[in-house]
């Protein structure tokens, strides 16, 4: 049961919020910008054999930082919630 709550939880608390925050984050908008200047910059000179296997990469690490984040902040929320159940 403890388990069904915690999943209801993060589900809600991770869908819509974390984007708004992270968009309103100043140091994120930075290194965005910086990741995408780097970005133009190596695919100006980039055969378009090559740039498509930088975008194949740069999709697969996006989608193992993605999972990792979502992995990290699940552990938190379960951690958190633990402690709760411990005080209580």
């Amino acid at each position: 049961m403890n388990n069904q709550i915690f999943e209801i939880i993060a589900q809600s608390l991770t869908e819509d919020r974390i984007s708004r925050i992270i968009d309103c984050d100043e140091e994120y908008q930075r290194s965005k910008l910086h990741e995408q200047v780097a970005h133009d910059k190596l695919a100006e000179v980039l055969t378009d054999n090559q740039k498509e296997m930088l975008n194949n990469f740069t999709r697969a690490a996006g989608e193992t930082n993605s999972n990792a984040e979502r992995i990290i902040y699940q552990q938190g929320m379960r951690d958190l919630f633990a402690l709760l159940m411990a005080l209580s």
